[in-house]
């Protein structure tokens, strides 16, 4: 599975609240944790002096952080780095130089208008790395108002292999933190131009879609996932997505960056995209491969 989670961290505390998820899977996993603090290298006219004070202090503050999570974190491996450069660079750089990582951050770090800027680099992140990524939106809590949980996955699915492709992540994952696993399939009804067989339509429409999601659900039991189900949703994808994540509490939704060759690569593109940025709840994002 993954062999080394990286969280990278500003300092903040809504960064910092990936922690606890950080511990969580590392011990579910056997993985090992990487701290990582990335010293911006867009500030001109700053003096080396100061550059330099800036990466001490990122290093006592990720020391600090170490010693918090090694404290009741038992064996789990911990380690940390202090780098300088263009964050979302140095956060790819890291995942990268290890196979078998899980990126794990807040999709924001900053209250205000600085919340764009970690914002910001997040999906930078999303678009350019190849390496999973699982973001953690500051808003998102389990019912009670604590930190979210991980017990329910949510995996939509377009029917492509593409698409298909997050699913050996999804067994991993749901059967290491025993979580249930709901297939979703989506379609929308508004077909172009109009016709009086459009009921007609939308029935073999849904109908295919169901088929579908109920036989992948059937391949996730004969593969050894015992909590499984399925959802047809009626409407646009991202949208129906979003609204089911958010009704379905303490769930996580993984979902390829896209799923389709060509221009329809755009199409799942722009679901995740907005899955991404509309999501209460936490998303992990896998690349398809062409």
């Amino acid at each position: 599975m993954y062999k080394k989670i990286l969280v990278p961290l500003d300092g903040s505390a809504l960064s910092e609240r990936v922690l606890p998820i950080a511990k969580l899977l590392a011990g579910s996993l056997g993985s090992s944790i990487e701290l990582l603090f990335v010293v911006s290298k867009s500030a001109e006219g700053i003096p080396k002096e100061i550059k330099s004070q800036a990466r001490e202090d990122g290093d006592d503050y990720l020391k600090k952080i170490v010693k918090r999570l090694t404290e009741d974190s038992g064996t789990t491996k911990i380690s940390y780095s202090v780098k300088t450069g263009h964050p979302a660079s140095k956060i790819i750089e890291s995942a990268e130089s290890k196979k078998k990582t899980l990126i794990l951050m807040s999709s924001h770090g900053y209250s205000g208008v600085q919340r764009l800027l970690l914002g910001s680099v997040a999906s930078k992140v999303v678009q350019a790395t190849s390496t999973p990524t699982l973001l953690i939106p500051a808003n998102a809590k389990n019912p009670e108002g604590n930190l979210v949980e991980f017990k329910r996955m949510i995996v939509p699915l377009d029917g492509s292999k593409l698409a298909e492709s997050v699913l050996s992540h999804a067994i991993g994952l749901c059967k290491s933190l025993d979580m249930e696993v709901i297939l979703v399939r989506s379609y929308n009804p508004n077909f172009p131009g109009s016709s009086v067989r459009m009921h007609d339509v939308s029935k073999i429409v849904h109908d295919s879609a169901e088929n579908y999601i109920r036989a992948k659900a059937e391949e996730l039991q004969k593969k050894g996932l015992k909590k499984v189900s399925y959802q047809v949703l009626l409407g646009r994808a991202g949208e129906q997505i979003t609204d089911f994540a958010i009704e379905t509490p303490n769930s996580l939704t993984a979902m390829c960056t896209h799923g389709r060759h060509g221009i329809g690569r755009w199409m799942l593109g722009s679901v995740t995209n907005d899955v991404i940025h509309c999501s209460e709840e936490p998303v992990l994002v896998i690349r398809g491969v062409d």
